[in-house]
């Protein structure tokens, strides 16, 4: 399989020449502002001037781009009355190592009147909603468009990410452009005083995966469809994604090319970085983000540009895998369903579902990879595993090695969500497991049927059964 395309689409967005009637969107951006003013004069909780915020967070793609995506309801009590109520929601587009990328306003208005019906990110869902059922959809639409996963966010975290990228943005002697950028922004610079807006992301202490063959199935959940360099390696090499199956001088070309650029080198501890928070949200799957810090630990001993960094990276079966994802790994072809209804999001989960069950039928990474890292040691003095060494999840051993690595993926089968790979529900509850083979979890009822429905789990279960 692999993938056929090489678009880092979490930045895709609206730019203020897509959207129309600007008058309207130019007095919805003054009202903002003048609420913003009085908020940040008289030093007051955002709620009493914003009665309702929502936010979302995206993970992040191959470039590091993420965005957040937020409702914030004007409270009605500083309007006239009979005024109606007035809502908007933003969108902030940033990079985890570098600047702010762009931004949006949408006001009520845009949705109920059915403005923005033809721009290529917004599905029209008709008038007469609720702003929540817009912003619900708005941000699934987006989430399919764009091929990453969001999650809801506590306020504080997400003004954690914009003041970090403010100062990311000082210290390149960046600006912000226009007026309204100014306003999204400083929609968080305020302080909340509802409970759950004031958490911050707690990450767990760092703990290495199991083994690389866990790590190569976080990398493919469809959350990080496109955490990959496959755009850095259209560029260095001009063919497409799956074109050409990795030799040992693409492997080095690629290593290479990729460390030879700090502003690509602080790029890849940040998007672990970013990733790591991210799956710390709703559900709270410390495992996943205690093994993504574990792989960055190496990289943030030495300052960017340092020989030592640049060999962690080199070192890095993060990267490597990264790399491997760009050619084609010969897996041949398995009968997978698609879900075209859910776009570059829905392939997302199609590729997950792919790299599952061929891992499950071989028990090893693609058959073409060049994997020379394995998981990272620790960073007490330890050196990196010798990149001369294959990773012992790519050699064939023996009888014993090979079930006690098969009962091992029996065993993660049922600790994760076959359709994501969630290790929690959203609430952070247990996952769900099928009462009828209970082999395999969910982290909710509707990946549940997916699976029953399009992931063959119907034809499989009695297999199971069986078996």
């Amino acid at each position: 399989m692999g993938k056929k395309s090489r678009k880092t689409s979490s930045s895709k967005n609206l730019s203020n020449s897509d959207r129309k009637n600007p008058a309207v969107l130019g007095s919805v951006v003054t009202t903002v502002a003048q609420y913003l003013k009085l908020a940040e004069e008289e030093k007051l909780p955002l709620e009493r001037y914003f009665s309702r915020h929502r936010h979302s967070v995206s993970s992040c793609d191959g470039d590091g781009a993420f965005n957040l995506i937020s409702l914030f309801v004007l409270n009605p009590r500083l309007m006239l009355p009979g005024t109606p109520e007035r809502s908007v929601i933003t969108t902030v587009c940033m990079r985890v190592h570098d600047n702010i990328r762009s931004t949006m306003i949408l006001p009520n208005d845009a949705f109920q009147n059915g403005m923005l019906q033809k721009l290529p990110l917004v599905e029209d869902i008709g008038p007469g909603k609720t702003m929540d059922e817009y912003y619900d959809a708005f941000v699934q639409n987006i989430q399919n468009s764009t091929g990453t996963g969001f999650r809801k966010a506590p306020y504080a975290h997400c003004k954690k990410l914009v003041n970090d990228c403010l100062l990311r943005m000082k210290t390149k002697k960046k600006v912000l452009v226009g007026k309204e950028e100014r306003t999204v922004v400083r929609l968080f610079g305020l302080e909340s005083e509802e409970h759950f807006h004031q958490q911050q992301i707690q990450l767990p202490q760092p703990v290495p995966a199991p083994d690389v063959d866990t790590l190569w199935l976080v990398l493919n959940r469809p959350e990080h469809y496109f955490f990959h360099v496959s755009s850095d390696l259209h560029d260095l090499f001009g063919f497409e994604c799956g074109e050409v199956v990795i030799d040992h001088e693409y492997f080095e070309r690629s290593l290479d090319y990729i460390l030879e650029d700090e502003y690509r080198q602080e790029r890849l501890p940040a998007m672990l970085n970013h990733a790591a928070n991210w799956h710390m949200l709703e559900g709270s799957e410390e495992e996943v983000a205690s093994w993504l810090l574990w792989e960055r630990q190496p990289m943030m001993l030495h300052p960017v540009g340092h020989p030592n960094t640049v060999d962690a990276m080199r070192n890095s079966v993060i990267l490597q895998l990264m790399i491997n994802k760009f050619f084609n790994g010969q897996t041949g072809e398995l009968l997978m369903h698609t879900f075209p209804a859910m776009n570059l999001y829905g392939s997302g989960i199609t590729n997950f579902l792919f790299y599952t069950r061929h891992l499950s039928i071989t028990g090893r990474l693609p058959p073409a990879f060049i994997v020379k890292a394995s998981v990272a040691e620790g960073v007490d003095g330890a050196s990196i595993s010798d990149s001369g060494n294959a990773s012992a999840e790519n050699v064939e051993g023996d009888v014993s090695t090979n079930l006690e690595r098969t009962m091992r993926k029996l065993t993660i089968r049922k600790t994760s969500c076959a359709v994501c790979g969630a290790t929690r529900s959203p609430t952070g509850t247990r996952l769900l497991v099928c009462s009828r083979c209970e082999s395999v979890a969910y982290c909710c009822a509707e990946h549940q049927k997916i699976h029953w429905k399009s992931g063959g789990h119907k034809q499989q279960c009695t297999l199971d059964l069986l078996g």
